[in-house]
């Protein structure tokens, strides 16, 4: 089993519990974080004793999304020619995103807390999602000028609904959640693990062949509706997004993340 600096990785029971573990950084996505789930997802797989992957996070939340401050350290996006870091930091996160989709093993996600941006877009991207009743889940990106780095919200809760969220920034609650479609139970915040084994436990007891094939078919279904070509294309807007925003709408999500933490971002954003 691998050495993970930002994630814990156990397997008991047939059953892999990969948590996001930065809980005084509110689990924000780095890119170490990326790397880690992957190797993680791809440990998984190879682990014939291995049945279903549940994906969760310490500390009552599951993620603010990507790393906000290590982001804006990263060269400018402003400027006349195209920033292959951000470029590259889209990509991982699109390539997690699809390492979840693409897995042969189903994938829970144990949802917490914040679950913005990038982290929501991972939930989308499981196979089955349970909430706890604190969980508040968006795509706030819109709000300084960026967009969704894998653009899966409109395949899971419909056209009409993405677009008022994309639009606007705003998030849902768990139990507009689950009315969109986006969890499949809400449960307390202590009821939340148990409920999560409970439904992987009903799946270690089916033959792993039945499920990677049926999980491979339903899949292909939306990929027939160039599911994946349509992220693909996300990504490219998302870039050219960034060239079109304003440099002192970065400086100022800049300063304000430095000087105040990612929960006073967030809170910012939640007011608008």
């Amino acid at each position: 089993m691998r050495d993970y600096k930002t994630i814990i990785y156990s397997v008991e029971n047939n059953i892999a519990t990969i948590t996001l573990n930065r809980p005084n950084k509110l689990n924000a996505v780095t890119e170490q974080m990326t790397e880690d789930i992957w190797n993680a997802l791809d440990e998984s797989e190879r682990d014939s004793d291995v049945k279903v992957v549940i994906l969760t996070g310490a500390g009552g939340n599951f993620s603010a999304g990507a790393d906000l401050k290590e982001s804006m350290d990263l060269p400018s996006p402003i400027g006349d020619e195209p920033s292959e870091v951000y470029r590259a930091q889209l990509e991982t996160f699109l390539r997690v995103g699809l390492k979840l989709w693409d897995l042969k093993k189903p994938v829970i996600a144990a949802v917490s807390g914040h679950t913005y941006g990038v982290a929501a877009d991972w939930v989308f991207s499981a196979d089955l999602a349970i909430a706890s009743d604190t969980t508040l889940i968006g795509e706030p990106e819109i709000r300084f000028g960026a967009a969704p780095a894998t653009l899966m919200m409109p395949w899971i809760v419909g056209m009409r609904k993405a677009k008022e969220l994309l639009y606007t920034g705003d998030s849902v609650d768990a139990e507009e959640g689950y009315r969109l479609g986006i969890f499949n139970r809400v449960v307390p915040e202590d009821e939340l693990m148990e409920e999560t084994l409970k439904m992987a436990r009903k799946m270690v007891n089916i033959p792993p062949s039945a499920l990677k094939i049926t999980k491979m078919a339903v899949n292909k279904t939306y990929e027939m509706m160039n599911l994946k070509q349509s992220l693909d294309y996300n990504l490219e807007t998302a870039i050219s997004m960034f060239f079109l925003s304003q440099e002192e709408e970065f400086a100022e999500v800049g300063r304000m993340i430095r000087e105040q933490g990612v929960g006073a971002f967030l809170k910012a954003t939640e007011k608008v």
